[in-house]
């Protein structure tokens, strides 16, 4: 997801990427606990048949599911703020706060966009300046970062 806004200073604008999140925490706790709870009845049907070694699997599946569950929505909290002004290029990166920030100078950046060498590979977009390479919208789907480069394109090189 791209949110973009321009500022107040001419030439200035802001990009705020996101990845695509459908499920919140609160609704992932929800599916966990159904899924807990439907685990729980399916093993405990088992247990009283006799096969009561099926819980403890049961409940060691179920926090290795958890847990995956957790990887991914933290995953999905990272944030990437562009902020490009008259002379400054900023990437800032983070899960909820900037953990990295790079800067570059605008009159030296360049922006590439490779496209993968194998079909349904996803392209690669980046700042480039003075040998460092910094990838952009990692998380983006296709049609996104294709947008995002057309724009930052427009901006960089077009009011120069």
């Amino acid at each position: 997801m791209i949110e973009s806004e321009r500022d107040a200073r001419p030439g200035s604008r802001t990009f705020v990427l996101s990845p695509n999140a459908s499920l919140s925490g609160r609704q992932a706790s929800y599916l966990m606990l159904g899924i807990a709870l439907a685990m729980a009845i399916i093993a405990g049907g088992f247990a009283l048949m006799g096969a009561w070694l099926v819980l403890p699997f049961s409940g060691a599946e179920w926090i290795l599911l958890a847990y995956c569950f957790k990887l991914r929505l933290r995953s999905c909290r990272i944030r990437e703020v562009i902020t490009i002004t008259e002379t400054s290029v900023q990437l800032e990166r983070g899960y909820g706060a900037p953990e990295q920030i790079y800067r570059f100078q605008r009159a030296w950046v360049a922006l590439d966009w490779a496209e993968s060498p194998i079909k349904g590979h996803p392209s690669r977009l980046s700042f480039r300046s003075h040998g460092k390479e910094i990838e952009i919208g990692r998380f983006l789907a296709e049609p996104e970062r294709a947008v995002l480069a057309s724009e930052l394109r427009k901006i960089l090189f077009d009011s120069k």
